[in-house]
């Protein structure tokens, strides 16, 4: 009987490192001693713990350059200065396969920036200079999100393979090419 309860107790032990190791790892952003942006470099989970913010009207928040990255913004705001800026307050137009989901990004040139198989999900994008998500990719995904008073177009998307679901949008212009997918509310009636 001991050397099942040995045998049992093995596996257990290599399916908990399995499922501690880097496969489901997520990585703090925190701000960099040197100033942001919080440069992304490796693929995995991140996740704000508090709001962030920047001082400068050309900096951006947070950098992704690796792809398959996930952001939780954990219901926390990432702002710039407002006005005329010109910074982005993430920047994913250099990688594939970003998730971003759950929080507020605000006062900023553009809100978010996107390659290709992107998504976006349960984010705020508020009163950003220019677009609230430009995507320079094909097939992304923008869902249950609110993007209003940006003084861009809210949804500026590069062709028609992208979709958007179950959106409130508010601003100069809703949307730019990509798929109406259902739900969404454009300038207070259902988008074309």
């Amino acid at each position: 009987m001991k050397p099942r309860l040995v045998m049992i107790g093995s596996i257990f032990a290599i399916l908990g490192l399995f499922v501690t190791g880097n496969t489901y790892a997520q990585t703090k952003i925190t701000r960099p001693k040197a100033g942001l942006p919080y440069k992304i470099t490796t693929s995995g989970s991140y996740f704000l713990a508090a709001n962030l913010s920047v001082s400068t009207k050309t900096t951006t928040a947070i950098l992704v350059k690796s792809n398959n990255v996930t952001i939780n913004l954990n219901g926390f705001v990432i702002s710039g200065i407002g006005g005329n800026s010109t910074g982005v307050g993430i920047d994913a137009s250099a990688a594939t396969g970003v998730t971003i989901a759950n929080g507020t990004i605000t006062g900023f040139g553009t809100g978010i920036k996107l390659n290709s198989t992107s998504t976006v999900e349960g984010v705020q994008i508020y009163n950003n200079n220019g677009n609230g998500i430009a995507t320079s990719g094909s097939s992304c995904f923008v869902a249950n999100s609110v993007i209003t008073g940006n003084s861009g177009s809210g949804l500026d998307f590069s062709d028609a393979t992208s979709g958007y679901l179950s959106n409130v949008l508010n601003n100069s212009s809703n949307v730019i090419n990509g798929t109406n997918m259902g739900n969404n509310v454009c300038s207070g009636t259902i988008c074309p």
